[in-house]
């Protein structure tokens, strides 16, 4: 068996989350871990924790915006047991705009059915200030040329994928999530820990939590490199 290495980002008081794009302010809540129980007082400890799909690390299903689209309960385990290739990129500046021939120049051969991890570098950045509004984002051309690999799982270490954060040129705004999961791909995003991976090819491990009736869950990520 080869090397194991986690891509999870940690859950934790303070953590950055997509309350912080504009409107999404009082919609999305901010992921609190309290104390409801100790041992001295109790003889037990335990804890709440307040989340939602889209905190920390996760995975996402069509329903996510599409009026039919699939939740994630209803994917079989094995779909979340992938081959997974990944491009990595050189390290990405805040706010730049990732076209297709720089994803084309660093991928490695992807197959149909694969899981396919794009690592900007951004995960440096985790709970770091700027780390949602400031990041890395994916031309309009990337995006389509996500698309044509036919694909099983797209993952990213970049809070958010469209342009539309970045600029207000018309031509690069949204659009793709709805085709991505219009293509039943699933997202896996943000990742960390990727620089930890040398290769560009291994298996993925992604089991999200078992919740019945969402679009998505926090989920946990293991790379496992080929041994």
């Amino acid at each position: 068996m080869g090397k194991m290495i986690d891509l999870t980002g940690m859950l934790e008081n303070g953590l950055w989350g997509y309350h912080e794009l504009p409107g999404n302010e009082q919609v999305i809540p901010r992921v609190e871990v309290m104390e409801v129980a100790n041992i001295a007082q109790n003889r037990f400890f335990s804890s709440r924790i307040t989340i939602c799909t889209i905190s920390g690390t996760y995975l996402e299903a069509g329903s996510h915006i599409l009026p039919k689209g699939k939740n994630l309960d209803e994917y079989s385990i094995e779909r979340f047991f992938r081959p997974v290739k990944i491009v990595h990129l050189p390290e990405q500046k805040p706010k730049v705009l990732i076209d297709a021939d720089l994803l084309e120049k660093h991928a490695p051969k992807i197959d149909q059915g694969d899981a396919l991890i794009i690592h900007t570098g951004w995960d440096r950045m985790w709970n770091k200030p700027g780390y949602v509004l400031q990041g890395p984002n994916m031309r309009r051309n990337a995006l389509e040329w996500v698309l044509e690999q036919r694909i099983s799982i797209l993952g990213v270490d970049i809070p958010c994928i469209e342009a539309s954060w970045s600029e207000d040129n018309p031509e690069e705004k949204g659009g793709f999530l709805g085709a991505l999961f219009g293509q039943d791909i699933l997202l896996l995003a943000p990742l960390v820990n990727l620089d930890q991976v040398s290769g560009s090819e291994g298996q993925l491990i992604c089991l999200p939590m078992k919740v019945k009736g969402t679009s998505g869950a926090p989920v946990r990520v293991i790379f496992l490199e080929k041994g």
